[in-house]
């Protein structure tokens, strides 16, 4: 009888025990695989830097704060990481020459740095169970391909393991990029954007377009114009009904990353904008220089509807790595007279033609074969950079239609005309941009240059007041234009002229 109750108490152990172990398993080895998942994407067997995760999320003993701060680990590691021991060149006096040394002593000082602001993070998670902000200087720290491919797969692993809802399968803490220009723009998918440095596509598919094109000329201007993508104003249209995505960059409108806002938030950023610049003298593109806090979404947790008409491309996960979705801003103050520096494609587009406007129906099928954007790159937050950038684009579409005749392949034939149908500061729809802009548009530069002397003969080859392809070839619905080429050319199957 002694044994038999012996066995049972063993048993009961047994059972006790592995019921725990199991439990802890259960409760534990998602975030654990989690962290494994995205470390073996870097390394063939990440088991140590695993075991350090889950070393510093150990304490305290909940499985709930234990998945957030093994989740914090990885986030911190894609956003704030270890800081590099890296060799720097300095001038060594005795020998008159440049060494290549370490410094240690600055390295220690940013190691320090680091180390407190992971324990703080960290404390804040375990101690008062708050998410912590993971601050960055600005959207390079975003932008860098290895970063937007770690955070890509970062956000569908959380999905994948069901760590949470699909719907909330976002970063855990909110991100503050700290220094940045918010405007009401949106960048378009560029061929560099869409194919890397794969040109092989593109260049294949070149030929076949150049001879279906207008002219060598056109398609060549129009795929120069398109290599780095450019921007289109947000419009008042029903295109652009819903929520938008602003452009939130530093230094050039190619590092900058989406900003979703929607409802009332959409509207009072507007209001802000239109205030502000209704209250500058300058003539500068509508900007605020910000710091902007949100929290990173995969675009597969985005449905129709939770994106703008005009901008529903950003829902395939293959086009975007993540959307910033908008929390707050704060303003940053600048020195009176201090410059600002902006960059973008300042850009107008026409329909090329001869004697007969193109059909809307031959437009509609291949509309690159069509067009042909002029651009210049200028800082368009700086008025004197920007109005400039916009009366040399309105002089070089005038020199180039004025002049065209040098370049014809046959003389005899007759003389090209240009149709506007948008810009960089006019949607071309009809409707209002969403932010009204002060200065003259591209479009009133043309039209006052066309007035001179210089420009008479030319004066009815350039159209500035048509809107017969605004369906087609306005900012509100140039992104479905130029998505329909991407695909072809990835396809190599780029569309026939008729």
């Amino acid at each position: 009888m002694r044994y038999l109750v012996a066995y049972k108490e063993v048993t009961t152990l047994i059972l006790f025990v592995a019921t725990g172990f199991f439990y802890l398993l259960w409760c534990y080895l998602p975030a654990i695989r989690l962290v494994w998942r995205c470390l073996s994407l870097e390394e063939r067997f990440p088991l140590w830097k695993t075991l350090r995760a889950c070393k510093e999320s150990t304490w305290p003993l909940k499985p709930k704060i234990f998945h957030k701060q093994m989740r914090l680990w990885l986030e911190l590691r894609i956003l704030h990481p270890k800081p590099q021991q890296e060799p720097g060149w300095y001038f060594d006096k005795a020998s008159k020459r440049y060494r290549l040394e370490f410094d240690d002593l600055a390295y220690r000082r940013s190691l320090a740095i680091w180390k407190k602001s992971i324990r703080s993070k960290f404390g804040a998670l375990k101690i008062k169970e708050t998410e912590p902000v993971i601050e960055v200087r600005d959207v390079f720290r975003l932008n860098d391909e290895a970063t937007k491919r770690k955070i890509k797969c970062y956000l569908l692993a959380v999905a994948d393991l069901d760590l949470s809802s699909d719907e909330e399968a976002s970063f855990l803490c909110d991100v503050k990029v700290n220094e940045g220009f918010l405007l009401p723009l949106n960048l378009l998918a560029g061929l560099m954007s869409r194919f890397s440095d794969d040109w092989d596509p593109i260049i294949s598919s070149y030929s076949q377009m150049a001879s279906d094109s207008f002219s060598s000329q056109q398609i060549s201007i129009f795929n120069l114009w398109l290599l780095w993508g450019p921007s289109v104003p947000i419009c008042s249209c029903d295109q652009w009904s819903g929520p938008v995505t602003f452009q939130y960059g530093f230094g050039d409108e190619n590092n900058s990353v989406r900003v979703r806002v929607r409802d009332a938030t959409k509207e009072s950023l507007l209001a802000e904008f239109n205030r502000l610049t209704a209250a500058r003298a300058s003539a500068s593109y509508p900007a605020l220089h910000a710091s902007i806090t949100g929290r990173l979404w995969p675009p597969s947790s985005f449905v129709q509807g939770d994106i703008c008409g005009a901008q529903h491309e950003l829902l395939n996960p293959d086009r975007e790595a993540f959307i910033l979705e908008y929390k707050s801003h704060t303003i940053i103050g600048n020195p009176t007279g201090s410059s600002l520096f902006y960059t973008a494609y300042v850009w107008a587009m026409f329909v090329v033609g001869r004697d007969a406007k193109p059909a809307l129906d031959q437009v509609k099928k291949a509309p690159w074969l069509h067009v042909i954007p002029f651009f210049e790159h200028g800082n368009i937050v700086d008025e004197s950079t920007y109005q400039l950038a916009k009366l040399q684009l309105a002089q070089k579409v005038l020199a180039f239609v004025k002049h065209s005749r040098q370049f014809e392949s046959d003389p005899h034939q007759p003389p090209l005309r240009l149709w506007y149908v948008s810009a960089i500061d006019e949607s071309g729809c009809g409707h209002p941009v969403a932010v009204m802009q002060k200065g003259t548009t591209i479009r009133a530069l043309i039209e006052d240059l066309l007035k001179e002397s210089e420009f008479k003969s030319v004066r009815d080859r350039v159209i500035t007041n048509d809107r017969s392809f605004a369906e087609v070839l306005s900012g509100c619905h140039l992104s479905n234009s130029i998505a329909q080429l991407l695909d072809r050319i990835e396809g190599g199957k780029p569309r026939e002229k008729e």
